[in-house]
């Protein structure tokens, strides 16, 4: 009878750390562009053993990404971007990680996070391709 209230636990962090975050960003000016022109990166949610971990992506280039966005459009080429990694269901910031990456128009890329020993912060954030 235990495991139904440890998995609502589970759900509910879950949903705690990814709160709305569903949209993609658009990261420069103009109009929308198809997929073939642009790259997308993708932040993460997920749960590591009872612990759920996210990666926010804050700012791409100095501009501000709202939490609403799990995912930016950029043009290709070189960026600057800005991670947070949560840790935990409150949404608690563990810690913050400035990024220089260089993308390719129409390929699509995630975040991931290298963790610290004990998985209490994270060590580093990457890019990979998806």
């Amino acid at each position: 009878m235990r495991a139904a209230p440890l998995a609502g636990a589970i759900a509910v962090s879950a949903m705690l750390v990814m709160p709305a975050a569903c949209g993609t960003f658009q990261a420069y000016e103009g109009s929308h562009k198809s997929a073939s022109e642009v790259a997308v990166i993708s932040g993460a949610a997920k749960l590591r053993a009872t612990t759920p971990l996210a990666l926010v992506i804050r700012a791409v280039d100095g501009k501000e990404v709202d939490l609403r966005y799990s995912s930016v459009a950029l043009l290709p080429g070189k960026h600057s971007l800005l991670i947070d990694c949560q840790l935990g269901g409150d949404g608690a910031t563990a810690s913050r990680h400035a990024l220089d990456v260089e993308v390719a128009a129409g390929e699509r890329y995630r975040l991931q996070a290298e963790m610290r020993p004990g998985n209490r912060s994270c060590e580093r954030v990457e890019l990979q391709p998806s």
